[in-house]
């Protein structure tokens, strides 16, 4: 049986626990405002990008773009996202099984390579011997967005070379800070999004100085890295909303572990005090 020492020692231990996990609550909801912004701005661009995309995309087939076509060699690549950090619920771990399962159960994923952004990730898949092309590991913001610019960059080259014969992007798709979504999205070759009343009969009939392929080859490079962007952004702020939650949640069970042990232990102290009352009384009785 646990004495009162052992369980004041607990109390201490559960109530500097809970300090820590609400001040990483704290961080988090600040963190998750600041990410929720930053996609929030990127928004505007990322659609008139879609729509133009869109418009100039019109009429074309796999055979005007390389881009659009799809290629029967090589092997898939996946650029997968999560953090770099844990005490985020299962943000991470649902989004590692789920591209895991693919990888190895789903034929079209048949000898994928990966390229990684985030430690929990890296250290997923290298126990799992899944090759792993290249890892990007505690990176800072700017340093981040600069070598996703140059993955997505590589990824495209890769696939006009037809060393790559798909290229997905594996990401959390940030919902709301309760809700993240795992999710597989395919990059290349790019699929012309699909968008109703996008042009009229004027803008079909425009006459395009250069090329309309040319302006699309532009276009196509800013969109797929654009891509790649928001699904960075997605996972930000998924990221610090799964970490809020989580703190929340840690928080309160901590607060309902000191109730219980306070309890125990006020019974624990008045089963003692009781004890040597009756040993008190007992002795008086004997003299």
């Amino acid at each position: 049986m646990a004495t009162l020492r052992d369980i004041k020692r607990r109390i201490t231990s559960v109530t500097n626990t809970q300090q820590i996990t609400s001040a990483m609550k704290m961080i988090s909801a600040a963190k998750l405002a600041r990410a929720q912004q930053a996609a929030h701005q990127a928004q505007p661009y990322a659609e008139k990008l879609r729509h133009m995309v869109t418009t100039m995309s019109q009429g074309l087939t796999s055979d005007d773009h390389p881009l659009l076509a799809a290629s029967g060699e090589g092997k898939p690549l996946v650029i997968l996202f999560v953090s770099d950090r844990g005490l985020c619920g299962g943000f991470n771990s649902n989004m590692n099984r789920m591209v895991h399962r693919k990888i190895t159960q789903d034929p079209e994923y048949a000898g994928a390579e990966m390229i990684i952004f985030g430690r929990t990730a890296n250290d997923f898949f290298r126990r799992r011997g899944v090759p792993i092309r290249e890892a990007h590991i505690q990176l800072r913001e700017a340093e981040r967005r600069e070598r996703l610019k140059g993955v997505i960059d590589g990824a495209i080259e890769g696939f006009l070379s037809g060393e790559f014969s798909r290229v997905y992007l594996a990401y959390n798709y940030f919902r709301n800070a309760v809700t993240q979504e795992p999710a597989i999205r395919p990059l290349l070759p790019v699929a012309p999004p699909v968008e109703e009343d996008t042009a009229d009969e004027d803008e079909r009939d425009t006459l395009f100085e250069p090329s309309r392929t040319e302006i699309l080859d532009t276009l196509l490079s800013r969109y797929l890295e654009n891509q790649g962007l928001l699904a960075h952004l997605n996972t930000e702020a998924g990221e610090h909303g799964a970490r809020m939650v989580a703190m929340e949640g840690a928080t309160k069970n901590a607060g309902e572990m000191i109730s219980r042990l306070t309890l125990q232990y006020n019974r624990a102290r008045q089963a003692a005090i009781t004890t040597e009352l009756t040993e008190i009384i007992s002795g008086a009785e004997s003299l």
